[in-house]
């Protein structure tokens, strides 16, 4: 699990059409849903525009491929993603400081009602779209003081053509 600044997540290989192949430039992710190893889902710019990402999981290797499945997000979503984040990122300030407990999770006392209003707003509308959706390869790395702040990802070109998008 990355711990701090300069902390660099690797993904490896999928398939894309339309995607240039550009030396690696590094765009911010918004948000992160999702966080195994490294982020593994939520909303990050791909090429300049947010989208909703996603890893992709082999059951039959037990373990991610590497690559992420990205669709572009509503602005309306986009917009309800970043107020829940915002709720998310101070439930983990004060649980990091000692002042809430883990049965307060994912939200603040005073949070909670946004958040569970959020959350029902979200339902079933913070996913990728499998009819608009590219697979690309990411690569992410961390360069913010505070664990969960300051991700940034790299997109590129797949190095496995065998994946469908």
């Amino acid at each position: 699990m990355a711990d701090g600044p300069d902390d660099t997540f690797d993904s490896g290989g999928a398939q894309v059409s339309d995607l240039k192949a550009v030396p690696l430039a590094w765009e911010p992710v918004y948000a992160v849903n999702d966080f195994w190893d490294g982020p593994r889902g939520g909303v990050a710019c791909v090429q300049g525009v947010p989208h909703i990402y996603q890893s992709i999981f082999d059951d039959s290797a037990d373990d991610y491929l590497g690559s992420c499945r990205v669709s572009p997000i509503a602005p309306d979503v986009l917009a309800l993603v970043l107020e829940d984040w915002q709720i998310w990122l101070r439930w983990s300030d004060a649980f990091q400081l000692g002042e809430v407990t883990l049965e307060s999770h994912p939200a603040l006392p005073a949070d909670r009602p946004r958040h569970d209003e959020i959350q029902s707003m979200l339902l079933g509308r913070l996913q990728v779209d499998q009819a608009n959706c590219r697979t690309l390869t990411a690569q992410y790395r961390h360069t913010g003081e505070k664990r969960w702040e300051g991700w940034e990802v790299a997109w590129s070109a797949p190095k496995n053509s065998n994946l469908e998008p």
